[in-house]
């Protein structure tokens, strides 16, 4: 049973990880129209960080390093990902052939 728990708290970081990233982002995705769209990034900004805050207090001490180490986890696969395709590419541009 504490597998399981352990398992569904993990998840649960990964997860709120990832929305949390994804509301961060929103300042970024929508900065080109952020004078009509800030109600829009300040409430996901807010929400997920306050939501994140919430269940990080609600958990026990013993659990919230579970839910911590998901949002690591989550984090940390990101940059990886990231890292990974941006060196995996192709280095040089070949010139696109001409199709008559």
């Amino acid at each position: 049973m504490n597998v399981l728990v352990a398992a569904v708290t993990f998840l649960a970081g990964m997860l709120l990880g990832t929305r949390l990233l994804a509301g961060l982002y929103s300042v970024i995705d929508l900065w080109y129209t952020i004078r009509t769209a800030w109600p829009t990034v300040l409430r996901r900004v807010l929400g997920w960080s306050s939501i994140t805050t919430v269940v990080l207090f609600l958990l026990s001490s013993g659990w919230r390093w579970v839910f911590v180490a998901g949002m690591a986890a989550h984090v940390l696969g990101y940059v990886v990902a990231m890292f990974m395709i941006a060196h995996t590419g192709k280095r040089t541009l070949e010139p696109t052939p001409i199709v008559d």
